[in-house]
This record gives C-alpha cells, structure tokens and sequence, in this order.
C-alpha cells in the first residue's frame, strides 16, 4: 500500500511523506503505481522548477520521499492541493492501494 501522509499548519501543507508500493499488480505491470508515481514525480518536477529553490526541501530516499515547505505561497500550495486532489481521485477508486493520512 502507498502511504500518503500530509501535514498542515493552519491549513496549509507544509510537509509531505510518501511511501510504499500500491501492489495492485506485480511491479512494472502496477497501473496504480503507476499513476500515484506520475502525480508525485509531475508534482516534484512543477515544484522544481516552477518554485523558488528556498521555498521547498525535496528529499529522495530509497523508498521514501519527502517534500518539506520551508516557505508556504500560494504557487507552492497550489501545486500541492492539485497533487492532492488527483491522489484522492486515486484513492477513492483504489482504497486498497493507497491511504492518505492527513495531519492538522
């Protein structure tokens, strides 16, 4: 199961965890990961390169990936709550195969 875990202070994301694997299939034929990793890698490169460098901590662990918000704009949280909703869109159909945990 893919892990989403976000973290928000006062209703900002300022922290994002993901990790896991959906296996809904075996790997390379997994359509959910598949999707959950085209959402989360689309997100990390608008942030990258749409988003002020000093504004975002991207860290790539080997099965973990971590989004810190050092500095919360509207830009950056407009990215985030678009991944979000295209993760939840996931998630509704996939309950199996992916939770997101939000954090207040």
């Amino acid at each position: 199961m893919v892990k989403v875990n976000l973290y928000y202070q006062q209703d900002k994301i300022v922290k994002l965890e993901v990790s896991g694997h959906a296996n809904f299939d075996q790997v390379g034929k997994d359509i959910v990961c598949a999707g959950i990793s085209a959402v989360i890698f689309g997100t990390l490169n608008a942030l990258d390169n749409l988003i002020s460098k000093n504004e975002v901590k991207i860290i790539e662990a080997k099965n973990k990936i971590t989004i810190d918000i050092l500095k919360v704009t509207d830009d950056n949280q407009m990215i985030l709550q678009t991944m979000f909703w295209q993760l939840k869109t996931i998630s509704s159909q996939y309950t199996k195969n992916i939770i997101i945990k939000e954090v207040y």
